[in-house]
């Protein structure tokens, strides 16, 4: 049962409050109007067990009114702080909508640095929690020019940069805290910032500061290693945020695709560079956990092409034949994958990779080989190949693609 509202609240104005919540009906700008007249003069505890009874009730409608008034209110440091958390929650995770959050952030920023560095510095802090990078930058940079010898602003202009790919400012941030305070985190992204920029002894230093045994050596110290799950960034056209791919694990901050990815820019082959943060967990092969990090970016690319062979949907047997392709291609040494079941294409679709010095006449004649009863076309494999008896037997003609 919702709890009472705060005492004093008018009866009808609470009574509004209710209805919207319950049903949706109601005008959440005059209700929040309403609250907004009782307030006046009144503590700001008072404005905390509004809102809290506001939120309790999900009546996020009426709480981005009253939050954006009571930010715009001349409130105490503390209670401003409060209340840009709460808006920035209430339409993140309340509305579930980031691009209004991003716009609130915007707002935000506005205001927030006449409040002063600290002030800055700490709701750049709570952008950052939220992934609003951009909207956080300003205000960790603002906090940074005016508190320079504040370690945690210039810890976060270095998260900042290393989200952004700036890799020499970012090496700069990370040197100056790992130099005044001995923090794993700061030497871990020290590390990843070396690796971008290839500075390899000032990455074996960092490495070793948190633990890991280098290699005998002055240069590159990359080796293949464990099997590791990678979360890469998608276009904002994608139908997905981001996609997780496997590669081989070559260093702390390196991982090489052994998978192809279906919507993201980087390839099969190619090497990320991955951020030490923990991107959530799935389970290999075995069912075993596995913790999957962040692609931050490409640092090395593996320069194969890869093309889309395409078919008609045509039942189950279709489908086994798409994956049979892919794993036959697969295991006569071209990388392929069945993405069949990817986003909201209609029919078949298997990715083929023709590796760097390859020819990809031989990789259409390899699909020829092993294509089983279902007619592939893929018109750019063709055109590479410039072979059009093998776009004919391909079924381009007799799909009336070509």
């Amino acid at each position: 049962m919702s709890a009472p509202p705060p005492e004093g609240v008018p009866a009808a104005t609470w009574a509004g409050v209710e209805a919207l919540a319950a049903t949706g009906a109601g005008d959440p700008e005059a209700l929040a109007g309403e609250l907004v007249a009782w307030l006046d003069g009144r503590p700001v505890g008072d404005l905390d067990a509004v809102l809290d009874a506001l939120r309790e009730r999900g009546a996020y409608p009426i709480s981005v009114v009253l939050l954006e008034h009571a930010w715009n209110a001349q409130l105490p440091l503390d209670a401003a702080g409060r209340v840009a958390e709460d808006w920035l929650g209430t339409v993140l995770h309340g509305l579930g909508d980031r691009e209004g959050a991003r716009e609130v952030a915007r707002h935000l920023v506005a205001g927030a640095v006449e409040r002063g560095p600290a002030f800055a510095g700490d709701l750049g802090d709570l952008l950052m929690t939220m992934t609003l990078f951009d909207e956080a930058r300003p205000l960790v940079e603002e906090a940074v020019a005016r508190q320079p010898g504040d370690l945690t602003h210039r810890f976060n202009l270095g998260v900042l940069q290393k989200m952004a790919g700036e890799w020499v400012g970012c090496r700069d941030s990370f040197e100056t805290v790992a130099r005044l305070r001995d923090d794993a985190a700061a030497w871990w992204n020290l590390g990843i910032a070396c690796t971008a920029l290839a500075d390899w002894a000032r990455a074996r230093d960092a490495w070793r500061k948190v633990g890991f045994e280098m290699p005998p050596g002055e240069g590159d110290y990359a080796r293949p290693g464990q099997a590791t799950p990678v979360r890469l960034r998608t276009p904002a056209d994608a139908p997905v945020r981001s996609e997780i791919v496997w590669g081989d694990r070559l260093c702390p901050a390196r991982v090489r695709l052994r998978n192809l990815p279906r919507f993201a820019a980087a390839a099969f082959g190619d090497v990320v560079l991955i951020d030490g943060v923990a991107a959530g967990e799935v389970r290999d092969a075995d069912g075993q956990k596995a913790t999957v990090h962040a692609a931050l970016g490409v640092q090395q690319t593996y320069g194969g092409r890869t093309f889309v062979l395409r078919a008609t949907d045509g039942g189950p047997a279709h489908r086994e034949a798409a994956a049979r392709l892919a794993e036959r291609l697969a295991q006569s040494g071209w990388p392929a994958a069945d993405q069949s079941t990817f986003g909201d294409e209609p029919g078949l679709r298997v990715a083929l990779v023709v590796p760097p010095g390859a020819d990809a006449a031989t990789a259409l004649a390899a699909v020829e080989a092993l294509r089983g009863p279902v007619a592939w076309w893929s018109p750019a494999l063709a055109e590479a190949a410039g072979a059009d008896a093998a776009a004919h037997h391909h079924g381009l003609r007799a799909a009336g693609l070509a």
